[in-house]
């Protein structure tokens, strides 16, 4: 399984340099365009680590994927979940 992932990962990278060096555009445009989507991507991990975490109940309430809410009476359906 990690040899899979290894060697898939090693491919990418080995595809992305070949795809770089023999890209249309000349080195300087290629690396202000590589420099630019960095600093966007970087910011946007930054953006999402400063958001708090989601609580559980908040996300139900707001009708988020969130487990159901229960109800007072108790089904004794075996496919009802307790």
């Amino acid at each position: 399984m990690f040899a899979l992932v290894r060697t898939s990962l090693r491919f990418f990278v080995v595809g992305f340099v070949v795809g770089t060096l023999f890209a249309p555009r000349s080195g300087a445009e290629t690396r202000q365009m590589l420099g630019e989507k960095l600093t966007v991507v970087a910011n946007q991990i930054l953006e999402l680590a400063a958001f708090p975490p989601i609580e559980p109940r908040t996300a139900v309430k707001d009708g988020g994927e969130g487990r159901a809410r229960r109800t007072g009476v108790r089904s004794t359906n075996a496919r009802s979940s307790s």
